[in-house]
């Protein structure tokens, strides 16, 4: 399934022969929070005018990962431009699971 999908992503990769292959499965990689943890994570915007929040640890919708953290600086600038009378929209929406994705959907 994934040098199928590599080679719908990947034209290019259509011409080469897969020698060797090995699944790493690290479960460390991502923590895994105890349900209802993320009532106490912060929002980007805050109390305080022109102060905003970005990282992992923020309420992203997902968990504290890079791929959270940089949602974050999108949900701060939407919730900064918010504050300036703007309602901008920087988050691209998620994408439909596909190919392998579909699996865990």
């Amino acid at each position: 399934m994934a040098v199928k999908e590599l080679k719908e992503f990947f034209p290019g990769s259509r011409e080469a022969t897969l020698v060797k292959s090995t699944v790493i499965k690290e479960v460390h990689a991502t923590y895994s929070p105890a349900p209802g943890v993320d009532q106490f994570r912060p929002r980007a915007a805050t109390a305080w005018p022109r102060v905003f929040l970005a990282g992992d640890y923020t309420a992203t919708g997902w968990p504290a990962t890079m791929e959270g953290a940089v949602r974050s600086g999108y949900l701060a600038a939407e919730a900064l431009a918010r504050s300036a009378g703007r309602d901008c929209s920087f988050l691209a929406p998620d994408l439909p699971s596909a190919g392998l994705m579909r699996l865990f959907g």
